[in-house]
């Protein structure tokens, strides 16, 4: 037997790693109608498909998440609230119950005349009102309707200056902060206030500053006799049996006041030039509202 020969040409000594080998023994045929036993082990996965199922869960979390906590029922929105200003008038809308509160300013239609009218000279300043010196015209006094009481003014000299309603500084006497209306008359001025929804007359003050001092309410005089422009002799001697004295007021500067003597309230008061006997009375005004 001739010597294996190498076809790659080896190095002598090689040997055929196969001549030797023993013969595979030929395998167990399959018998289809044996016993199959179960399955040993999981059976292979598919990482696209675990993804995908895992993906199709996480869409459909999301959606019931979004439908329990993302929706707003609109009959249970929240009610919003709106303010409105004005000059005199202000409300509250709330939306869901429709409720407005609102104030109302009075009417400032002008006061009509109430006949007969009445002369300057039968008209007294007194400590509450006007006296009316004749017996068929009952007195002008505080707390009568405004629509009488300067009425009977307008009658008498025409239709005022009408300042309308406005929120009291104290001016003019009515307590700060409460509805006041002033109507002038020449060198007259009427005082309005309300009280239980009603227009009220409620004070008066005369002044040369306020008008013509030439025009009839100039002459309109205190049931004790002083008017406008009398002096300071004048007033201390109408009044001697009362209190007379002086104080600085921080608006009017140097003032009278005319106390009763028997119980100390004050009957009238007003500006003057000074305390010197020959100095003039510039007005001569009621208590004033906020005092009473």
């Amino acid at each position: 037997m001739s010597e294996p020969r190498d076809p790659y040409q080896n190095p002598p000594g090689w040997t055929d790693p196969y001549a030797e080998s023993p013969a595979t023994p030929p395998g167990t045929p399959f018998d289809p109608s044996g016993p199959q036993g179960p399955a040993t082990g999981p059976p292979p996965g598919s990482p696209l498909l675990t993804g995908l199922i895992l993906g199709l869960l996480l869409v459909a979390l999301s959606v019931a998440v979004f439908q329990l906590f993302g929706s707003d029922d609109p009959g249970t929105a929240a009610p919003t609230t709106s303010t409105t200003a004005a000059d005199q008038t202000s409300s509250t809308t709330t939306v869901d119950s429709s409720t407005t509160t609102s104030t109302t300013v009075p009417s400032t239609d002008p006061y009509e005349p109430v006949d007969p009218p009445i002369p300057a000279d039968t008209l007294k300043m007194i400590t509450d009102g006007l006296r009316v010196n004749d017996t068929d015209i009952p007195d002008i006094v505080f707390g009568q309707a405004a629509e009488t009481a300067i009425g009977r003014l307008v009658a008498s000299f025409g239709q005022p200056d009408d300042t309308g309603w406005q929120t009291s500084t104290g001016q003019w006497g009515v307590c700060a902060g409460d509805l006041e209306r002033i109507l002038q008359f020449g060198t007259f001025a009427a005082i309005v206030t309300r009280s239980g929804g009603s227009d009220i007359f409620n004070g008066y003050r005369s002044d040369i500053n306020y008008g013509d001092i030439t025009e009839p309410p100039a002459t309109i005089e205190t049931l004790s006799g002083l008017t406008l422009n009398d002096t300071v002799a004048d007033l201390q001697s109408i009044y001697a049996s009362q209190r007379v004295f002086f104080v600085d007021d921080a608006s009017l500067g140097s003032t009278f006041v005319v106390e009763s003597l028997s119980n100390g309230t004050t009957l009238l008061w007003g500006p003057v030039q000074g305390e010197e006997p020959t100095d003039r009375i510039v007005g001569i005004y009621a208590p004033d509202v906020c005092s009473r």
